[in-house]
């Protein structure tokens, strides 16, 4: 009992910080810069940036340490100007955050847990321009999810460990909770494959839930969570039968949940010369890789075998006679399965 005083003491200081961090980070509103991908067919991350325009900086992570940039590190996260990169060699550091700009980075070891513990990383909050941070690390206690906070300041790192969660069990295999997870309002976002729930962490309370998608988003299977590129509310978006439907969280509804938008997107397929022509061959090989975490107004869409596509969406409803544009880096390479925006730091400046 007294660790799990101590812990929740620890936790309550550590949100504290957190929240003084992040009204400190909103001084200035931060700018999408581009996205940070590990381009396929290589896993190279030397230019792993694709900046959003032609008028945006061109960031690097080719100052990593030699390691880190022949791809022994792979992307987990970026938020508040900071990168996320864990290690996936036997004799490397865990973890690894940087700075593009100011080009700083640190190198720390996971928390004092068994491997098979692990689930995933998330970055939480970031002292202004100051490179100080916080961070997370999901673990799976049992049968319970357990939250570990990470600190960085002046150089040195720690690790907080939370109690175990006493309000959700995993009742299913921890193998199908995805690593990476999405951030929107004020939460991360833990996808479970093939179940109809996702695992919550409020970064506000530190506490986790478990959260169903409306049954007509689930009926359609593959779907994800993420914020509406206006306001920054809940949604979640599923695409099956060349349908795409767009939920977002309502008070007051009968699951708490309403329909904002729906719109077939086979005409819009059409365009796209790769694709097969038959309804039937499209269902197998296109599905929604997300919504867009950048939050400039459209969809990630993947295929098996033709590429990567976003479907933009005007502000406010959706034109089912918009283009599609191809996910590519301007070397014609085709970007990674995970796509992470990059906002500017607070008070960012580039020479």
């Amino acid at each position: 009992m007294a660790i799990h005083r101590a812990a929740a003491a620890a936790a309550i200081a550590f949100r504290h910080i957190s929240r003084r961090f992040l009204s400190t980070s909103s001084a200035a509103s931060p700018s999408l810069l581009g996205y940070f991908h590990q381009p396929e067919p290589t896993k190279s991350l030397a230019d792993a940036f694709q900046p959003l325009t032609a008028s945006s900086p061109s960031l690097s992570l080719g100052f990593l340490p030699a390691d880190a940039a022949a791809s022994e590190f792979d992307l987990f996260d970026s938020r508040h100007g900071l990168v996320l990169l864990r290690g996936n060699g036997p004799f490397l550091p865990d973890f690894l955050v940087c700075d593009t700009v100011s080009r700083r980075h640190a190198l720390f070891p996971s928390p004092p847990i068994r491997g098979r513990e692990f689930v995933g990383a998330a970055l939480l909050s970031r002292a202004g321009r100051r490179f100080e941070f916080d961070a997370v690390c999901l673990t799976v206690h049992g049968d319970r999810p357990r939250a570990w906070l990470a600190s960085y300041r002046d150089g040195a790192w720690c690790w907080t460990a939370l109690p175990p969660s006493r309000d959700v069990a995993i009742d299913f295999d921890p193998i199908l909770l995805e690593e990476r997870c999405v951030h929107a309002a004020d939460g991360l976002y833990w996808h479970i494959r093939r179940d109809d729930r996702a695992l919550v962490l409020d970064t506000v309370t530190m506490k986790f839930s478990l959260v169903r998608p409306p049954a007509l988003i689930w009926e359609l299977a593959h779907y994800r969570f993420g914020e509406m590129p206006d306001d920054g509310r809940l949604c979640v978006a599923a695409l099956a039968e060349q349908k795409l439907r767009l939920c977002v969280r309502r008070t007051g509804s009968a699951d708490g949940w309403v329909l904002e938008r729906e719109t077939c997107l086979s005409k819009v397929f059409d365009s796209v010369p790769e694709l097969p022509e038959y309804p039937l061959s499209r269902e197998f090989i296109i599905f929604l890789g997300g919504v867009d975490p950048g939050r400039a107004g459209r969809v990630f869409i993947r295929t098996f075998g033709y590429g990567c596509f976003s479907y933009h969406l005007d502000t406010g409803k959706l034109d089912i006679w918009i283009w599609l544009d191809r996910l590519a880096t301007d070397d014609g390479l085709e970007y990674g399965r995970f796509i992470f925006p990059y906002f500017s730091s607070p008070d960012c400046r580039f020479d």
